[in-house]
Order: C-alpha cells, then structure tokens, then sequence
C-alpha cells in the first residue's frame, strides 16, 4: 500500500512499512469553540527529520498536543508509525518536550527527578526505578551537558538548562518519535 507524501516532491510516495507520523484532514476545536487547526495533512516517512515552521496562533503547538493525546481531534485522523495516537502513547513510542509555558516550575522537583519521569511509562504503576533507569538518567543529562545539575530544583535553572533537562527526559524514554 502506497500514501502521498505532500511534504516531498511532487509525485514521491513511500510505502507503508515507512510510514512515520501522517495527519488526514485534522481539525482540533478547543472546548471554548476555537478552532485551531482545520483541515491539515501531510505525511512524514519514517526516519526523516522534519521540522514545522509557521507563524504564531498557526497551530503548531496544537498539533503536537493532538499528536500527545492532549487535545481530542475534532475530525480526521492522526497515525504514528501507522497506529493510532493511543496506540502509539500505549506502546511508549511517542516522546515530547513541552514549552516552558506547560510547566509547573514551581512543582519542587530536581532534574534528575525530571529525567527518570521519562522511564514511568516503561516501568509500569508498582515497579520502582532501579540502578539501571538512574543510570539512563545520567547518561540522558550527559548528553545534554546537565550531568552537574542533577540534585538542582528545575525551578533553580536558568530556562536554557530546564529545557535541556525535559530534552534529556525525552532520550531516556528511547521513543522511536
């Protein structure tokens, strides 16, 4: 089974089995009547980097929080890697890193407290973070250079260094989007 891509050049498809993230007919409507995103689609191969670029008030934002199962879908239909989006958030394939607006800063967690938030969905309810989660942890905070600021409240970073610590969340969770 072939989809269009309208995101590469005229004519280019890729098959299912590359599908990444596709979007058809999206329309998200917030409860206070605002319609945000209307009629959007696209399609993104699997193991592209693709970046979305608009205006502000465009509807970026509300399609990644559609994306999260954030924000129900009005119409249409988002896949990722060919499920859907409660699918894909079941099977722990989805990471996301939020604006500094979605945050509660004052919410007195330390950094590595941020990361290891990352694992929860691949431990499940009971089951407690154990030397090998706090070591991805470490690992994720090196890569983005926070290694030092493990036992600093998210609250005490500067917003450069809290972003990079939500970056790291992201790599521990190993998503495959």
């Amino acid at each position: 089974m072939l989809a269009p891509n309208k995101n590469l050049e005229a004519g280019t498809e890729f098959a299912a089995e590359d599908e990444g993230i596709s979007a058809h007919d999206v329309t998200v409507t917030y409860r206070n009547g605002h319609t945000a995103l209307r009629h959007a689609s696209f399609a993104i191969p699997k193991g592209t980097v693709t970046a979305l670029v608009g205006v502000n008030g465009a509807g970026k934002s509300t399609l990644f929080r559609a994306m999260m199962g954030f924000v129900p879908v009005a119409a249409g239909e988002i896949r990722l890697l060919g499920g859907t989006v409660e699918d894909a958030l079941k099977a722990n394939i989805v990471a996301y890193v939020p604006q500094a607006e979605e945050v509660d800063w004052a919410f007195p967690v330390l950094g590595e407290e941020v990361v290891m938030m990352g694992r929860y969905g691949r431990l499940g309810w009971i089951k407690r973070p154990g030397e090998t989660e706090h070591e991805m942890a470490m690992i994720a905070l090196a890569k983005v250079g926070m290694q030092d600021f493990t036992h600093r409240q998210i609250s005490q970073l500067s917003g450069g260094q809290q972003q990079r610590v939500f970056l790291a969340r992201a790599l521990v969770q190993d998503a495959q989007i």
